[in-house]
């Protein structure tokens, strides 16, 4: 095997260990939070991913700069496997006949929220490098 498949080897592997990390983790939340709310748990997991996802590019790959493999598995792997668009966009669809109103709350808390916490992560990041650059 020459080391180009090696390299590529690694890749793989990190975005295997993130991803059932991170879906361990979602799972993990969902039961927490299900006995307050069904939608509380989808909720939670993607204004959280967005902050993760955004911190872990501009935060500890640019500042840090960790190995592409690294960056892969927090990012592909983790909150890949931990943020779920698709149980989110399926109890839109499951309540809106239902509950409109919740509904739509839900989709807005989601689509805003999630912008929010992108802009959160990248303040974030914007703190850590300031930060590392006065420690210099």
């Amino acid at each position: 095997m020459n080391r180009r498949n090696w390299y590529k080897l690694g890749q793989f592997t990190s975005v295997f260990v993130g991803g059932m990390l991170g879906g361990v983790s979602r799972y993990e939340v969902g039961n927490w939070l299900n006995g307050v709310n069904t939608v509380m748990g989808t909720t939670v997991v993607n204004l959280v991913g967005c902050f993760l996802l955004t911190f872990t590019i501009y935060g500890l790959d640019l500042n840090i700069d960790l190995p592409e493999w690294e960056i892969l598995g927090i990012g592909t792997g983790f909150v890949g496997a931990f943020t779920t668009f698709s149980t989110f966009t399926l109890e839109f669809v499951q309540n809106v006949s239902h509950d409109p109103i919740g509904s739509f709350i839900f989709l807005a808390v989601n689509l805003i929220g999630g912008f929010l916490c992108v802009l959160f992560g990248y303040l974030a990041a914007l703190a850590m490098e300031r930060g590392k650059r006065i420690w210099k």
